[in-house]
């Protein structure tokens, strides 16, 4: 076991999650929360900045990891992204229990979307941020984020994707595993920066377009108030988040695939026909379902 490219790699995914949390730090500035709610974010940002930066740099060059790491890196990093962005919900006392705080981390992370908090409208915005922004990361796999944006490429870096990347197959895009990991990351951003955008043209303030269009991007829909979107009662917003959630399940190769040029092969993926050809079945299925209740209602009449 190569330990030292262990400490590496958890080392920088624990300083980019400390950097990251400069955001949820900025926003809480820009609506002039409690400084306890600053503090939060500010105080496990630069312990895991140092110890990250620590960890790192035990690594030599020529040290290399292989399948055995590459699980246990995957294994580790979600374990630790979580323990730690749990830290800025527990301290801030917007969940003052650090085990239901971990609970809606690991949620948040991993893109589950179950929630412990029964009165989001109560939330810190900052917090609110934190947890739907936790979606985006954990949408393609936060050791993929990391991936992309590591300063050190491995010829062996793939084994982190194939540990972290849902599914039987890992397909890399580009010669490299972390440009492939880049290489979809930007089509990953680019589609969430475009769904913003659709729910500002329907009314939607800013703020609030960011976290719906994160946590749609992840799929865990993670609210960011009791009523959800029900507060906009626009149908145009619920079908932009429906056909958002459908397209940003779609495996993120098939669009490279389109990108490319490779259209055929895009819709010939056998993995996408299942996925696709499910949800028509489904829609089909709850369609007839309330139509015959309609119908039996009006025949009650």
């Amino acid at each position: 076991m190569n330990y030292r490219i262990l400490g590496y790699i958890l080392g920088q995914i624990i300083k980019i999650e400390g950097i990251l949390m400069v955001l949820p730090l900025i926003v809480s500035i820009v609506f002039k929360e409690e400084l306890n709610y600053q503090l939060a974010y500010l105080i496990p940002m630069i312990i895991m900045i140092i110890i990250g930066t620590f960890l790192s740099k035990k690594c030599k060059k020529t040290d290399r990891f292989y399948t055995k790491e590459g699980i246990i890196i995957a294994a580790l990093g979600w374990l630790l992204v979580s323990l730690l962005g749990a830290l800025p919900l527990f301290l801030s006392g917007d969940i003052p229990n650090f085990i239901d705080a971990f609970f809606e981390s690991v949620s948040g992370f991993t893109t589950t979307g179950s929630s412990i908090i029964t009165n989001l409208d109560i939330i810190s915005k900052s917090n609110l941020f934190w947890r739907s922004f936790s979606h985006l990361i954990g949408g393609m796999g936060i050791l993929v984020f990391a991936l992309a944006i590591l300063p050190r490429e491995n010829n062996q870096s793939s084994l982190i994707m194939k540990a972290e990347v849902p599914g039987p197959i890992f397909g890399k895009v580009a010669a490299k595993a972390r440009d492939s990991a880049r290489v979809l990351y930007i089509i990953y951003f680019s589609m969430t920066f475009v769904l913003i955008i659709l729910l500002l043209l329907g009314g939607v303030k800013f703020f609030d377009s960011m976290l719906y269009a994160f946590g749609t991007a992840g799929t865990g829909g993670f609210g960011i108030s009791n009523a959800g979107i029900a507060h906009y009662n626009s149908a145009y917003i619920e079908m932009v988040l429906s056909i958002g959630m459908i397209v940003f399940g779609i495996n993120f190769n098939i669009y490279h695939l389109i990108i490319v040029g490779s259209i055929k092969e895009a819709f010939d993926d056998e993995e996408l026909k299942w996925y696709l050809g499910i949800i028509g079945i489904s829609i089909i299925l709850i369609f007839l379902n309330i139509y015959m209740e309609i119908m039996i209602q009006y025949l009650k009449l």
